[in-house]
């Protein structure tokens, strides 16, 4: 990782030389599929014992239908279908897969992950707009009534997403900030009329208000009372941190303020802004970060300024390049953007590109 930081602070590229980041989005896509994604479907994790997992096969479904890739679009969903939901398309897909202790290769984790589920179903939705394909759209529909049964749940009163089926019934009630996916919701609403998706923004906005640090960054884990419904201490301390699960919150933010002018988020986006330096300073974000804004470590990961491009575009589009110009194009390579073995920051710096780059939401 030294020596990783010490390519990203490298500040002496000629300014001429750095490409520009549109146009990006398919040509990266293109090399990610060609390295991550196998042919029938399966999104690779190699630094986790080429695992696969829900939420990898969500980022290949969303990313493939931002660029209108369908073909691995339907690979990815297939192989998911099969491997993660035993064949049954309305069944929350398991969460984890890959080698077992026998060596052989399947589920290694049945539990759903609610972030990933909601994308795949909101995947969907957009694949039956663009494609013109209601068959995708009735699969999001089954899908939704698995999540609404099995992953949010009434708590003091009002309809909260839990991380997954697992947390229901807990008190204190474990909550992942990240997981909120307000955009999604207002598109399940148009599809779904028999939950009430919208019921979910009022408490998930209440709860990123309430699930941030004294410094105003969301946390990767809350935790809150199940009568109160206030925010109580974390189970761990290293919960408090914003760090791989938190910087997500950042780039949801961006897209409720872009996509849908959300107010709520746009006042929860100055913390991440005044994440950056002087304008006239190399842009440098530790990895982890703790409760009180000091470093946890002393290096940085590239995912992480991926999910901040789009929130620092919106109000500081100068700020967000020079991070694009000194973090993200040093690390470019024929497969990505730094640790070829990162499929997470892969996707992250991807996402958050397209984010800042497009002007119409996917789905």
């Amino acid at each position: 990782m030294g020596l990783l930081v010490a390519v990203m602070i490298a500040t002496g590229l000629a300014r001429a030389s750095v490409p520009t980041p549109t146009g990006e989005l398919a040509p990266a896509w293109e090399a990610y599929r060609k390295v991550y994604v196998s042919e029938d479907g399966r999104a690779i994790d190699y630094r986790e014992a080429a695992r696969s997992t829900s939420e990898g096969q969500s980022y290949a479904m969303v990313r493939a239908l931002w660029v209108g890739d369908r073909d691995t679009f339907d690979r990815a969903w297939r192989w998911t279908n099969a491997n993660l939901q035993g064949g049954d398309p309305s069944r929350l897909p398991a969460w984890a897969w890959g080698k077992k202790a026998d060596s052989s290769w399947g589920v290694l984790d049945p539990q759903p992950a609610s972030d990933a589920d909601q994308l795949m179903a909101w995947a969907l939705l957009g694949a039956s707009r663009r494609w013109k394909a209601p068959a995708y759209a009735e699969q999001a529909a089954a899908l939704l009534g698995r999540i609404w049964d099995e992953e949010t749940e009434v708590v003091n009163g009002e309809r909260w997403l839990l991380p997954g089926p697992w947390a229901r019934g807990a008190d204190p009630v474990r909550l992942n900030p990240s997981y909120f996916l307000p955009f999604t919701w207002r598109s399940f609403a148009e599809l779904d009329r028999a939950h009430d998706w919208r019921s979910l923004l009022a408490p998930a906005y209440r709860l990123l208000h309430d699930c941030r640090s004294a410094v105003g960054l969301s946390k990767d884990w809350c935790y809150a009372d199940r009568s109160t419904g206030r925010v109580v201490a974390a189970a761990e301390s290293s919960h408090d941190d914003f760090g791989f699960e938190a910087f997500r919150v950042a780039w949801t933010l961006a897209a409720e303020v872009k996509w849908h002018g959300e107010r709520r988020a746009r006042s929860l986006l100055g913390p991440y802004l005044a994440l950056l330096s002087r304008p006239d300073a190399p842009v440098r974000i530790p990895a982890i970060i703790g409760p009180d804004g000091s470093a946890k470590v002393d290096w940085a990961y590239p995912g992480m300024y991926g999910a901040l491009l789009p929130a620092w575009s919106l109000r500081r589009p100068a700020a967000a390049r020079r991070a694009w110009e000194e973090q993200i194009v040093p690390l470019r390579a024929e497969h990505g953007w730094g640790d070829p073995n990162d499929y997470y920051g892969q996707n992250w710096i991807w996402l958050g590109l397209a984010l800042w780059q497009s002007k119409e939401k996917p789905a």
